[in-house]
């Protein structure tokens, strides 16, 4: 029997202030407002008037109680170990686009680093190049049309975020080439955090085992409409991780509407949570170089057996294993024998697509012993069919010790995706579009129907 390895993710457990190079300058704490251009002017800043940029030589402080505006359509050069911190409050909002880089090739910078503010700090028009931003501020950020570039590992992530149940909205942010994440949160960090409309382009280029968006559960994670795409050549990096490492119940994720290609795998959830994951492109996520290691276009795990997972309409294809459970709670992967009312109905809608390894199909792995509903599917076989779906689906069928998967009735999508909205307006067809009498309407066998234009499954 083969068996995917558990996905160990790389957590700190804390966010720490990091120690920088030269010397500090520390703001006098009364109520002064600072920026860029003010601190050039300031003898023994450490900031300097280059000739067509800023440069910052060392440590800057502002202290709680004082103000920093980000100055508008600059560029800020960071010398070696240097960074920005911002106890006071901050206005990360110029007018035109100002860039944040390093100041030398063998420069290599700190972050930004944030723990003011009275309110969710907003943040936009910033370039991060090489340097990162890290959030410490409990009010959380809305970060928005920005971009984190090339950011060289001197933290876990490009975009830091905390501290615990610190809010945050990132959305129509561009990530590319950073040494590790595009985005990650601390092991025991749980904060709220909506990403939206984002493209992450070949992060993690460190190739360690941390995916491009490292995310620690919460009471809300969202990533919605991204697109995430991989390098094939850093075979130890993956799409999306959300993880729970403790035993903490009331977490919910939801990953919809996101295009995720080219990564080590696609999805993979971790520990004690209630996931929706829906309507995601999950394609050519197979770049481990050992099977048994992972390749999942989706992998649930939780040992306790308590993470909730609802998987609808998604397109999986061209992985080593199609999607993979070990270990967790209700796993409902399609389920269209219970009414529609019912809050376990899931029409399933998944579409896999030559998903395998060592000349083997695998669309859905079962590594549990719980019983797992995968209705209303399209599974990579010639037809439809119990007997050639059971050959692409391992399960109590294939050992006994593991659980059973339901998979019966299967969706023929190309069938219903022909279905014009004007089309069958009236009247019940089959799949093939051939119409069914009103008189054997009223005693139609178990299937899917188009029933006056809807989809309709019949279950008796």
């Amino acid at each position: 029997m083969k068996n995917n390895v558990i996905l160990f993710i790389t957590a700190i457990l804390t966010l720490t202030p990091l120690s920088s190079f030269g010397d500090t300058y520390v703001t006098a704490g009364n109520g002064q407002t600072y920026s860029f251009a003010t601190l050039v002017t300031i003898e023994g800043s450490g900031v300097s008037q280059g000739e067509d940029c800023i440069v910052v030589n060392g440590t800057v402080e502002i202290s709680e109680g004082d103000y920093f505006v980000m100055d508008s359509g600059v560029m800020v050069r960071f010398a070696d170990g240097a960074e920005l911190i911002i106890k006071g409050s901050p206005t990360f909002t110029p007018e035109e686009q100002t860039t944040l880089t390093k100041a030398l090739t063998a420069t290599t910078p700190y972050n930004v680093e944030v723990w003011g503010g009275d309110s969710q700090i907003e943040v936009s028009n910033l370039n991060f190049e090489y340097v990162g931003l890290r959030c410490f501020s409990p009010y959380g950020m809305y970060v928005h049309d920005c971009q984190f570039t090339d950011h060289c590992g001197t933290q876990s992530a490009a975009l830091m975020i905390g501290p615990d149940e610190a809010p945050f909205y990132i959305k129509d942010c561009y990530f590319a080439n950073n040494a590790k994440a595009a985005i990650g949160s601390a092991a025991n960090y749980f904060c709220p955090v909506k990403i939206e409309d984002c493209s992450f382009y070949h992060n993690s280029t460190a190739n360690g085992n941390i995916p491009q968006l490292n995310l620690t559960a919460s009471q809300m994670v969202e990533v919605t409409g991204c697109t995430i795409e991989g390098n094939p050549s850093l075979t130890m990096v993956g799409g999306i991780a959300v993880s729970n490492f403790y035993t903490i119940e009331g977490f919910n994720v939801s990953i919809t509407g996101n295009t995720i290609t080219d990564n080590r795998y696609g999805i993979t959830t971790m520990g004690m949570m209630d996931v929706v994951i829906a309507d995601n492109i999950l394609k050519d996520n197979c770049h481990e170089t050992n099977p048994n290691n992972g390749g999942s276009g989706i992998s649930l795990y939780d040992p306790y057996m308590k993470q909730t997972v609802m998987v609808r309409g998604n397109h999986i294809e061209n992985s080593l294993w199609g999607i993979t459970v070990i270990g967790c709670g209700n796993v409902n992967i399609g389920r269209v024998d219970v009414e529609e009312s019912d809050e376990q109905y899931n029409p399933g809608c998944n579409v896999f697509k030559n998903n395998g390894n060592g000349g083997i199909l695998y669309d859905l792995y079962n590594n549990s012993t719980n019983t797992i509903y995968a209705q209303g599917n399209q599974w990579n076989v010639a037809e439809q069919t119990e007997e050639d779906i059971e050959s692409v689906i391992f399960h109590q069928h294939d050992n006994p010790a593991l659980g059973e998967v339901i998979f019966m009735p299967p969706m023929e999508m190309s069938a219903i995706d022909t279905v014009k909205e004007d089309a069958f307006s009236s009247g019940t067809y089959s799949l093939n579009g051939i119409r069914v009498s009103p008189q054997e309407s009223s005693s139609l066998q178990k299937g899917i129907y188009i029933i006056n234009g809807k989809k309709r499954i019949v279950r008796k």
